[in-house]
């Protein structure tokens, strides 16, 4: 990634506390920022309370951000990471010891779930993905939406690998039930 000279001299400008570098990027990177942040919480004024934070974080840790990942991204994983400990805060993550879930962890298949295969518009989609329960809907949200990998769910999420791999498998199963009971198939 190469930042062309007016946006590091913005950046920079950030770095030092220029709220009107600031402001600029903020409303660059807000409205994304707040969508990220309310597909996990799924409440408009926690999502804003989210981003916001997000927001000042950044500006406060500028000099923490290695300038080789783009700042969407790095923005973008503090606004992940304030958004699920909001959830937590919220109680609204069930939260289940791995020691628990071990044994059932051979009996998961990871098998695809093919959404376009459905037949169904995005938004049919996204009103089953509404019905599950937040847990799920949160790491859906993470592998689909934001492209993340098991690793950096589980990193971000604090699960274990394995865990976060059954989670995954469970929550596209019940996706895929939900679905499938209505018919859709």
């Amino acid at each position: 990634m190469t930042l062309t000279k007016s946006e590091i001299s913005l950046y920079d400008r950030c770095e030092k506390g220029d709220q009107l570098a600031q402001m600029q990027v903020y409303d660059r990177y807000s409205k994304a920022m707040f969508n990220v942040a309310v597909r996990i919480l799924k409440d408009d004024a926690s999502a804003e309370d989210a981003m916001q934070e997000s927001m000042i974080t950044a500006f406060t840790k500028m000099n923490q951000w290695n300038r080789e990942a783009t700042f969407g991204a790095w923005l973008k994983r503090i606004v992940i990471n304030n958004s699920l400990t909001k959830l937590r805060q919220l109680k609204k993550i069930e939260v289940v010891s791995y020691d628990v879930q071990e044994l059932q962890l051979e009996e998961v298949t990871d098998e695809p779930l093919d959404l376009e295969a459905t037949g169904m518009s995005a938004q049919q989609v996204m009103s089953y993905f509404k019905q599950l329960k937040d847990s799920y809907r949160e790491i859906l949200t993470l592998f689909f939406m934001e492209g993340m990998d098991h690793e950096e769910i589980s990193e971000i999420t604090g699960m274990s690998y394995g865990m976060c791999r059954t989670t995954l498998s469970r929550a596209k199963d019940s996706l895929r039930k939900k679905i499938q009971a209505n018919g859709s198939r």
